[in-house]
């Protein structure tokens, strides 16, 4: 009996350490070596190996008991990693879609969490009898199956106007505001009257993702200075900042100029292929989208509902089929490895990008708005990327981007430090998790921005111009 389970355990640590051999060998030919971090890929192979060729050694060279015991500690090890995995399948399974990651971290806070889709809330707003669609990004243009229905060159950057938009829900609640007269996050006649001495340009934190209205960042901006206009919107980056910045911001001539970017703003790759946004590269490109409300409010109000939905519907079903195979990968231990961020440290880095159409962007705003006398100031805003979870890249860091626009004359208003140096950071984003800042998060980098500002000399420039009015 004692020699057939000596038997049983040679063949069972001989077909692992084939199986090891295997994967390895699966790893090189299949190209999925190519794929990884040299340290992970290297990792990989050297633990397939590794356990390879001791299975394979103690299956011919251990004696009788040990062998059993070798054999009997590695099916407990394996059994106890499988164990784990469905542990983690069953009491802490991985999100199958972002909101749904933070409903249960509101749960966990005992925080009241409205779980409607985007599409809901939309249709509950309208059967009530408001004029409500949803939130826009700038990245849908860019997607195929909505860019067929837009029309022929065009690549809308804005909502429609007057509407109430149902933006974004990250702290329980979601945020819907009116827009004004050209599609924007502003009290209604600002823009219009052309009495604007301020401009902000830039993605979600511009336009107050996802805080309450009158809480974000330029909305606190606008009580210091009240004839600042926020051109705002999801999804931007620095290609189709720099569109909206000509398209809406060149006609007004404002005093001030303020692009509001965090550091993925610099990554131009995905706007750099859409050739209508490649276009505003070429000084004096525009769409003239000032003469074109009408085209693009009546292209929101009938595809915007539609689209939402579609893509509501995407995820249902993505995060259904994720439900069904809820059990599937367990002997691969995927949810182990997710847990453990183990796919993220195999997996070799995105190259970096490169800067140099950023500059381009950059110096064509800051010199178009010098030349109407205008001043213009970067402010880059802190990520949870880079701030709490240090995933940026190099290149992408704010300090290196910050340097680089200094040394180009540009000047720049860097909140990341300040961010840094409260007590908790991680405090300052919604939930304490991959969300944007809290209101507190927002009134801290208002108020950096406003000192920065005043103690620049930016007080003074603004009144004298409203003395002249």
């Amino acid at each position: 009996m004692f020699r057939g389970s000596s038997r049983l355990a040679r063949l069972q640590l001989f077909f692992l350490g084939v199986g090891c051999f295997g994967i390895a060998a699966l790893v090189l030919v299949s190209g999925r070596f190519a794929g990884m971090s040299t340290w992970g890929g290297l990792s990989l192979l050297g633990i397939a190996l590794g356990v390879g060729i001791a299975s394979t050694w103690a299956a011919f060279r251990l004696g009788s008991t040990a062998v059993v015991r070798v054999a009997l500690e590695m099916l407990a090890f394996g059994a106890a990693l499988v164990a784990a995995d469905l542990l983690l399948r069953v009491i802490a399974p991985e999100p199958t879609y972002a909101q749904e990651g933070r409903i249960w971290d509101a749960r966990k806070l005992g925080i009241p969490f409205d779980g409607r889709m985007k599409s809901d809330v939309v249709a509950d707003l309208r059967a009530k009898g408001d004029d409500a669609l949803p939130g826009i990004s700038r990245e849908w243009p860019r997607q195929p199956y909505i860019r067929q229905q837009l029309p022929d060159g065009l690549f809308p950057l804005s909502h429609a106007s007057n509407a109430d938009v149902v933006e974004c829900n990250e702290s329980g609640q979601y945020l819907v505001y009116h827009t004004d007269e050209l599609g924007f996050n502003n009290p209604p006649g600002l823009v219009l009257s052309g009495k604007v001495d301020v401009a902000a340009v830039g993605a979600s934190f511009t336009l107050g993702h996802c805080v309450p209205n009158g809480a974000g960042v330029v909305a606190r901006l606008r009580q210091s200075y009240p004839q600042l206009a926020d051109f705002g919107m999801a999804g931007s980056g620095a290609l189709s900042m720099l569109a909206t910045f000509r398209e809406y911001v060149e006609p007004l001539k404002p005093r001030m100029v303020l692009w509001v970017m965090h550091p993925l703003t610099a990554d131009m790759r995905d706007e750099m292929a859409d050739p209508v946004l490649s276009r505003y590269l070429e000084p004096g490109f525009t769409q003239h989208l000032l003469d074109r409300r009408a085209e693009i409010d009546q292209m929101w109000r009938s595809l915007a509902v539609p689209v939402q939905y579609e893509l509501d519907y995407r995820i249902r079903v993505t995060a259904r089929t994720l439900l069904r195979q809820k059990y599937s990968g367990i002997l691969s231990l995927s949810a182990l490895r997710w847990r453990l961020h183990l796919n993220e440290m195999l997996e070799k880095p995105a190259p970096a990008p490169s800067l140099e159409q950023f500059k381009r962007t950059i110096s064509l705003a800051q010199q178009t708005t010098q030349g109407w006398g205008g001043r213009f100031v970067v402010v880059i805003m802190p990520l949870y990327a880079e701030v709490i979870a240090h995933e940026m890249a190099e290149p992408l860091r704010h300090d290196n981007l910050a340097a680089m626009m200094r040394n180009m004359g540009i000047e720049v208003i860097d909140t990341v430090p300040t961010f840094l140096a409260t007590p908790d950071p991680l405090s300052l984003y919604v939930m304490r998790r991959n969300n944007h800042p809290t209101p507190a998060g927002h009134q801290v980098l208002a108020q950096y921005v406003l000192d920065q500002l005043q103690a620049r000399g930016a007080t003074g420039t603004l009144a004298s111009r409203e003395g002249k009015r």
